[in-house]
């Protein structure tokens, strides 16, 4: 019964495609006894019982084609977890299930069509790519950089328009349209794409990690899971459970992370930003001709005051490297953990019992447990100087790995993240799924100083209100919008 479940699962998680944030979602707080599944606060408008299942689509239809081996050349980081998603040149003894399903779609791409897979290592593409377009070049097929980079090169009119290339079909499931909605400019030109040629977009996705042990060492705490599905797991349930966890735990009392114990590490570029989303609101939004920035500033102010009393007043929480709350979880030394998804696998040979969380929503009302994908995670660009007769190429070329992906690499990632050791119980599943249901892509975060200035509130706490940085972002962000972001519209098409 637990494969079929699980095989379920991974067949349902594999055509989901991720669901955009509303804008400040919140509905009228539901009675203690609603269930979640409370139509009103579904933002998918989805019933069910009801609503008709829709079958898989084929692969993509694209035409016999052989490039003579020509290189297709690919920028990419040379951070090791994110260059190994899209290329594995060789296979070692040790190699992974997911790094040999890599290096096959390389394989398979490369005899279907005649090409020949390069890769030029970079820590960040913006200097290759700006000499590229400067020099008229044709060089590059494809940019692979953080989401941030990604769109400060797209801002700087260095990308192709992903609409031009014939035969990316960006309707497909195999491309996400929800992150593409939110990538768009206004005139609906797409600089920067995401879909299952990736399966990081949902590793980097922000998670809660927890000791299992400990929390059921203490009478009367209730399961982290159950308070989940009863929409009960809330920010203030969180600081209880902390402050409870660490009272129960015989630290040295140095309050260093190295060695003390704590109910709760946090990592300031992680948190900084969910808590923001777990308040509801998103940063920014293409609404009535005109960009708008919904953050509700008194919320936003007062959640960050709570994190900060937390970890800065409890004694019982701590913000630390990610590095640093890894090993101290690790050592169970520390309850929750501020993670990713892909953590997991850093856990699976841990003799820890450990289970993985969404963020808790900050209020009741909040509709979904809004989960942000970090600004590492890869994203896409094609040379804006890219020719026609390339263009054909790249397009046959994207659209083969992304169908393979779909088809092949993200099965078995997440049947790699679920089973090999690393989720340790069905109901940790059930929130991977809850988790990957309500990520949200938001231009606001991946496009602006949004992260240094969520980060630098949370980690000095001697910042003061939040609500005054949030207005000096969204000056700084509206200029570059409307000077930058807005003018590629304006461009005359090549």
């Amino acid at each position: 019964m637990k494969k079929l479940i699980l095989r379920a699962f991974l067949l349902l998680l594999t055509l989901l495609m991720v669901i955009p944030l509303a804008s400040c979602q919140e509905t009228p707080a539901p009675q203690e006894t609603d269930p979640v599944t409370d139509p009103d606060t579904d933002p998918t408008g989805s019933d069910p019982e009801t609503d008709p299942e829709t079958d898989p689509q084929e692969g993509p239809d694209l035409p016999e084609k052989n490039y003579g081996n020509r290189e297709f050349l690919m920028v990419i980081r040379t951070d090791s977890r994110m260059l190994g998603e899209l290329y594995v040149d060789t296979l070692s003894s040790t190699a992974t299930s997911v790094e040999r399903a890599v290096y096959q779609r390389l394989s398979d791409v490369s005899t279907a069509y005649g090409v020949v897979f390069g890769v030029r290592k970079v820590d960040t593409s913006t200097k290759d790519v700006s000499s590229n377009v400067k020099s008229g070049q044709d060089v590059y097929d494809l940019i692979v950089d953080s989401a941030r980079t990604s769109f400060t090169n797209a801002a700087a009119g260095y990308y192709y328009d992903w609409n031009n290339l014939p035969y990316v079909n960006l309707s497909a499931d195999w491309w996400s349209q929800e992150a593409h909605a939110e990538f768009a400019t206004p005139g609906g030109k797409l600089f920067v794409a995401i879909g299952d040629i990736s399966y990081m977009s949902v590793g980097s996705a922000h998670a809660l990690w927890f000791n299992k042990a400990m929390v059921g060492d203490v009478d009367g705490l209730a399961s982290p899971y159950d308070l989940v599905r009863e929409n009960k797991w809330l920010f203030d349930t969180f600081e209880e459970y902390v402050l409870t966890l660490d009272a129960n735990l015989d630290g040295d009392g140095t309050g260093d992370i190295a060695t003390d114990t704590f109910g709760y590490s946090g990592y300031g570029w992680g948190v900084g930003i969910q808590m923001l989303y777990s308040t509801g609101c998103k940063i920014l939004e293409w609404k009535n001709d005109d960009w708008t920035f919904p953050v509700k500033k008194d919320t936003a102010n007062e959640a960050l005051f709570d994190l900060r009393d937390l970890v800065y007043n409890s004694g019982s929480a701590i913000l630390s490297s990610h590095g640093g709350g890894k090993t101290a979880f690790g050592e169970q030394r520390v309850a929750f953990i501020d993670g990713e998804v892909h953590d997991a696998m850093g856990f699976a040979g841990l003799d820890l019992n450990y289970g993985i969380l969404p963020f808790p929503k900050y209020r009741k009302n909040v509709r979904e447990y809004y989960t942000v994908v970090d600004g590492g995670t890869n994203l896409f660009g094609v040379m804006r100087n890219t020719s026609d007769a390339n263009a054909e190429r790249i397009s046959v070329v994207l659209e083969a790995m992304a169908w393979e992906g779909h088809d092949k690499v993200l099965p078995l990632y997440y049947d790699t993240v679920l089973s090999y050791q690393a989720l340790k119980d069905e109901d940790s599943i059930e929130m991977l799924h809850i988790i990957h249901d309500s990520l949200i892509w938001d231009l606001g975060y991946y496009y602006s100083k949004a992260c240094n200035v969520f980060h630098d509130c949370v980690t000095n706490p001697e910042t003061g209100s939040l609500s005054k940085a949030v207005e000096e972002l969204e000056e700084s962000t509206r200029t570059q919008l409307y000077e930058k972001w807005n003018a590629l519209d304006l461009e005359e098409e090549e």
